[in-house]
């Protein structure tokens, strides 16, 4: 029984070893670049509530860095990704750092989702693109943890406060590009996005 449980267990780290190889390489060649977008307006399309919200997104520029994804929910080790993530997770007492790494989890699925949405994997990427601002609505709850443990969040809170304004501007450049099927589970994205504005915007003025 022991063997076997080690022998399991080096599999895993074998794995988690190449896992971190891939993820490493590929954000070296990569995470200089923040993510734009970039709105496209069809041929002919007439003002619309999408064209309102093309606008929206070509006026604001948010300057705020979207960690690169690395293996994207459609690889073939992406559930060796997702275990180590949870342990990392699992591992993380202290709620600022927790705060910090479910922040990281929730630009790296973001942009995730945006690659995905982008070559046309559109189910996936918009399911990843909710996911990542769960994640973000769960970095605000550590930081509430945080402050009733007396730690200071301020700078933290307006990490969250930035990187919620480039979710906005991110999600809004997507919706217009993932047709009318999935505009609603897009706008129930940015609802848990604004619900964190709102939540940062009141604990920091407090």
């Amino acid at each position: 029984m022991l063997k076997k449980s080690l022998t399991i267990l080096m599999v895993l780290v074998f794995a988690l070893g190449i896992l971190t190889t891939s993820v490493l390489r590929t954000s070296a060649q990569t995470s200089s670049e923040n993510y734009k977008i970039v709105p496209v307006v069809e041929e002919g399309q007439e003002a619309s509530e999408s064209g309102q919200d093309q606008l929206l997104v070509e006026n604001q520029e948010v300057d705020y860095f979207l960690a690169y994804p690395g293996i994207l929910p459609d690889h073939f080790f992406y559930s060796l990704k997702m275990i180590r993530d949870r342990l990392r997770l699992w591992l993380t007492i202290d709620p600022l750092k927790k705060a910090e790494l479910f922040l990281l989890y929730a630009d790296k699925r973001l942009g995730a989702g945006k690659v995905l949405i982008e070559g046309n994997k559109i189910d996936l990427g918009v399911s990843t693109l909710t996911k990542g601002e769960k994640y973000l609505e769960q970095a605000n709850t550590q930081i509430k943890m945080a402050k009733d443990k007396g730690k200071n969040t301020e700078e933290i809170l307006g990490k969250i406060n930035q990187a919620s304004l480039k979710h906005e501007e991110i999600l809004l450049g997507l919706k217009v590009k993932v047709g009318q099927d999935f505009q609603s589970i897009v706008e129930q994205a940015l609802s848990y996005t604004k619900q964190v504005q709102e939540n940062v915007q009141q604990s920091l003025n407090q």
